[in-house]
């Protein structure tokens, strides 16, 4: 994909927001029952302005992650990009992006892709294709699907999740 292609979601020149106006907003498993605890606040590593997830991640009682996400309004269609990639920092520990289409209806269908985030600044890319459903009952692809929301997401294990994320958008 050509750089002009690219497109930057949101790389904190409005720490907060997106380029859409769209707020980020910070999720535990507490809303279905489970133990995980942390926050997200705005910070910086090495001088670069950072959204600053951390917490412990439980998988006690069927809990497992925390997560900052974003709406994405308007919606982008996968078909105009080859997937989404971000700067991040971390711990050397695993996170995940998840996306939702319109056909995640229920809030256990994602599309999910792994990652590690090294503790250094990395640019790490997740190509569309490589996206897992996370639910019988959705598309197995994104292939034409529109998005409209993003989380970066700790979980599915017991650790402290300790990650910055200083841009992401679509390429």
């Amino acid at each position: 994909m050509s750089e002009a292609k690219k497109m930057i979601l949101d790389k904190l020149e409005n720490p907060g927001q997106t380029v859409q106006a769209q707020r980020w907003s910070f999720f535990t498993d507490g809303v279905m029952g489970g133990l995980s605890e942390g926050s997200a606040k705005i910070s910086s590593i090495d001088g670069v302005p950072c959204y600053k997830m951390t917490g412990n991640v439980t998988t006690e009682n069927n809990g497992g992650f925390i997560q900052i996400r974003t709406i994405i309004d308007p919606l982008i269609k996968t078909k105009d990009y080859t997937g989404i990639y971000l700067k991040i920092f971390g711990n050397s520990k695993n996170y995940s992006l998840h996306i939702r289409t319109p056909f995640t209806l229920a809030p256990w269908q994602y599309y999910s892709h792994k990652f590690k985030a090294e503790n250094k600044w990395l640019e790490i890319k997740a190509p569309f294709a490589n996206f897992k459903k996370s639910n019988i009952y959705q598309p197995r692809e994104l292939q034409n699907q529109y998005l409209k929301s993003i989380g970066l997401v700790a979980g599915f294990d017991n650790f402290f999740a300790d990650v910055c994320l200083a841009e992401i958008g679509f390429y």
